[in-house]
């Protein structure tokens, strides 16, 4: 009896979908180039948030600036990226800028097909840089 029972638990062990493998999680990546990111004061450059690997329920991004520093702007303020694809963000630095390491987030926060958040993946992009 016990064999029966080990032996129909087993079979039931890894079956998430064909091939097997078990559950699949929300997951995504994001990246935020260039790299090398800077803004001389009261200028403006342009940062690319690429979105990819989409995973699990995840359908969409919701892309989301958000300054660390007073006179560091972001337009748009958010923006969604509908399966895996990019968005751009112009950031605009006032030339009255009193910070010397200067920062601002890109949040990026999975969303299923009907747009809901819950149980989903949330990554950031941390952007620095001196003047």
């Amino acid at each position: 009896m016990w064999l029966c029972l080990v032996v129909a638990l087993a079979a039931c062990g890894g079956a998430g979908g064909p091939g097997g493998g078990g559950v699949v999680t929300n997951d995504f990546t994001m990246t935020c180039t260039p790299g090398a990111f800077s803004v001389p004061k009261g200028g403006q450059a342009t940062l690319t948030v690429t979105v990819e690997n989409l995973k699990g329920q995840v359908a969409k991004v919701q892309l989301k600036f958000e300054s660390g520093t007073v006179g560091v702007d972001g337009s748009p303020l958010t923006q969604v990226v509908e399966g895996a694809g990019s968005a751009q963000f112009t950031i605009s630095v006032k030339s009255g800028i009193t910070d010397n390491k200067p920062f601002f987030y890109i949040y990026g926060r999975g969303m299923n097909s009907e747009n809901r958040t819950s149980g989903m993946p949330q990554k950031d992009c941390r952007v620095q840089w001196s003047h």
